[in-house]
């Protein structure tokens, strides 16, 4: 049974057939260009930390 096991995987990460069915069912969902996607989820996660900087320093000052 060993031997059959090596043949179900391949060399990739993630499947690629699976890969391209997710890629293409997010491109129609949100109906936006990859690098608009990332520069959005950059832009995000750049963001979260600094917004929760001045909310800390902002409750700090008020609360000494």
């Amino acid at each position: 049974m060993l031997p059959y096991r090596i043949f179900l995987h391949h060399s990739e990460p993630i499947d690629p057939t699976l890969l391209d069915w997710i890629r293409n069912q997010i491109d129609e969902l949100i109906g936006l260009e990859p690098s608009a996607i990332a520069v959005i989820l950059g832009i995000a996660i750049v963001a979260f930390p600094i917004w929760l900087g001045i909310s800390s320093i902002r409750r700090a000052r008020r609360n000494p």
